[in-house]
């Protein structure tokens, strides 16, 4: 029998095989004075928060692509070097954070990912890195809750209305389209691309180290579901056979669609938006809050530079330091390229308030 430590070294040292052989070298994280441009900036939306006038820089990424890893790391570098970094959002909670943690140095190494490689630089330049996601067990809930009421629109004709409308105003929200936000030349940007298949081999395995009982049940149900096709199709199929086949097929579409625009980007799109507004707070100009400030001055109260946190319910990494208000800065969230034109639709038009 395998003995588990041994498994996850086995797991760091395929991931670390496949590093050898991505589109896209493996970035080293360090600070760098004069880092050069990334090729994919096609995956990066910049643009002002209205609310407080603070530069944010969403970084969409496909997770653990070496491709996207360096994205980050040039774009972080980058506005270091200028002196206009500030916090760092990552895609992530506390829960799923903090298990990423407790893995040994090697398979953190070989398990790289985009947001560990702008953690590790939100550390080594001392900025605020927040832990921005919702938090996985409320995903978890949102997930069951969703497919539940999925399935109960779908076996109520007098419902499907209902339901259609629910995948139609999540998509709204959640992907929206337009000039202003990434199109489908950043999905399908050819070095993101060639580094693909290192994203497929490591995210799977990443679930493997975080939860291998969890992750070796899904493994055996796809199997066990591949077997079961494959024996249903040895014989020739009747017309009833493939129209049942269709109609399983778009159900399952349908309640796919419905949890993933809803439960897993719309809902996760406003927290990671309320989070990174949160930390815009810490950054905006002393004089917008108007005759607070002379106040502030006259009592000494004004937290414009160097006092505390004005950030409400942020999570910050166990290592980050702590936001402060400052001016001249830039909020980065490093994310999923599905959330990021959701975020910027909720940012940009009001969608999100203080906490």
């Amino acid at each position: 029998m395998v003995r588990p430590s041994t498994a996850v070294l086995g797991l760091a040292v395929q991931a670390s095989f496949c590093n050898s052989f991505s589109a896209t070298p493996r970035p080293t994280r360090h600070r760098c004075l004069h880092p050069p441009p990334s090729a994919l900036q096609s995956q990066v939306l910049d643009f002002i928060e209205p609310t407080t006038g603070v530069p944010v820089k969403l970084i969409g990424s496909m997770h653990y692509n070496p491709a996207s890893i360096k994205l980050a790391e040039d774009s972080i570098n980058a506005l270091a070097a200028e002196g206009k970094l500030g916090s760092i959002v990552i895609e992530s909670c506390d829960i799923r954070w903090n298990a990423t943690m407790e893995n040994n140095q090697m398979v953190k190494e070989a398990l790289l990912s985009e947001m560990k490689a702008a953690h590790d630089l939100g550390i080594q330049y001392e900025r605020p890195v927040v832990l921005g996601d919702q938090r996985i067990n409320i995903t978890v809930d949102g997930l069951k809750s969703g497919a539940k009421e999925a399935v109960l629109d779908l076996v109520q004709p007098w419902r499907w209305g209902r339901l259609f409308e629910s995948i139609s105003s999540a998509r709204e929200e959640a992907v929206p389209v337009g000039p202003q936000y990434l199109g489908l030349e950043s999905f399908f940007d050819p070095k993101l691309l060639g580094a693909a298949p290192v994203s497929f081999v490591k995210y799977p395995l990443s679930y493997m180290v975080k939860s291998p009982v969890f992750a070796g049940a899904v493994a055996l149900l796809i199997i066990l579901g591949g077997v079961e096709d494959s024996s249903a199709f040895t014989d020739t199929p009747t017309t009833t056979d493939i129209i049942e086949s269709l109609i399983l097929s778009a159900l399952e579409t349908v309640i796919f669609a419905r949890v993933f625009l809803k439960e897993l980007l719309a809902d996760r799109n406003v927290v990671l938006a309320e989070n990174i507004l949160e930390q815009c707070r810490n950054y905006e100009k002393s004089e917008s809050s108007g005759s607070s400030s002379w106040w502030g001055s006259l009592f000494g109260t004004e937290t414009s530079a160097g006092g505390a946190d004005k950030s409400t319910g942020a999570v910050y990494a166990q290592d980050s330091v702590v936001g402060k208000p400052e001016e001249g800065k830039t909020v980065v969230a490093v994310l999923g390229l599905a959330h990021c034109n959701g975020i910027k639709k909720l940012l940009v038009e009001g969608g999100v308030e203080f906490n």
